[in-house]
């Protein structure tokens, strides 16, 4: 059996907390929640290697996905309630770890 790298075991922990909530709230785990996993998946995988320093082949997926979510949360009645929660979370973040 090959040996994850780092990011590939944060992905898997990542996604199996993700699992465990859905079975504590007893969440129908169907070929939908698969693929969704899958997305969220590759995301991580790339995030956390570009983080890293490697250089990663651009997923089309995961291009049009967050295109299509970035269009569609400018034109929500929320868009600037999550650009608030965004900019607090990074104060909090840099206020704790200072």
């Amino acid at each position: 059996m090959q040996k994850l790298n780092n990011s590939e075991i944060r992905v898997t922990e990542v996604i199996s907390f993700i699992l465990e909530q859905y079975k504590n709230e007893k969440v129908n785990q169907d070929l939908e929640v698969a693929s969704e996993l899958i997305l969220i998946a590759r995301i991580l995988h790339q995030r956390f290697k570009i983080s890293n320093g490697t250089q990663v082949k651009e997923d089309k997926s995961v291009v049009i996905a967050k295109n299509e979510i970035l269009k569609e949360i400018k034109d929500d009645e929320y868009y600037q309630l999550i650009k608030n929660f965004i900019k607090d979370y990074r104060q909090f973040r840099d206020k704790n770890v200072n």
